[in-house]
């Protein structure tokens, strides 16, 4: 087992509260974001919410902007942990072809999936494989965008990748 000092203790704890201080600042009341679910068949998805309130200690009360409650009658609220959430990424306009193996993310049953091209068709579509439940389908163009991944602050276009 290691021992830290208490000096090194402090600091860890200081940290998370300057992270949560941060986490606040970029998660306030109507900030739009996106959120992620770490529940099965949702993996790999991102939707459109905007923030009500932080609820607690790195959690925060969302409503989504695409999903509806089981009635279809008002938009789905519900908590969503700090590190499900992210800011919406920039728009890139894509003058060009999406390549194979390029990471995307597809717009598909309300949400951004993330994907890669696994085949380019013709007349501006694409099939997309998608690890997280081994599915690959059909989409056009406007309905994909070039994945960028929230690494410390900053948004970083995703590069290829090679499937095995």
């Amino acid at each position: 087992m290691q021992h830290r000092s208490p000096d090194k203790l402090r600091s860890s704890s200081s940290d998370k509260e300057n992270d949560q201080i941060e986490a606040d600042k970029r998660f306030c009341k109507g900030a739009m974001v996106e959120v992620s679910s770490d529940e099965p068949g949702y993996e790999g998805s991102w939707y459109s919410a905007v923030i009500l309130r932080s609820t607690r200690m790195g959690r925060y009360m969302v409503e989504y902007m695409t999903l509806k409650t089981e009635d279809n009658r008002k938009f789905l609220r519900e908590e969503a942990e700090a590190r499900n959430i992210r800011p919406c990424p920039p728009d890139i306009e894509m003058n060009r072809q999406f390549f194979l193996l390029e990471k995307v993310d597809a717009w598909h049953n309300d949400g951004w999936w993330e994907g890669v091209i696994s085949k380019v068709l013709a007349d501006k579509k694409y099939m997309v494989y998608f690890d997280t439940n081994n599915e690959e389908l059909e989409f056009d163009h406007v309905n994909l965008r070039s994945r960028q991944a929230w690494i410390n602050g900053s948004w970083i276009a995703a590069n290829r990748t090679l499937m095995f």
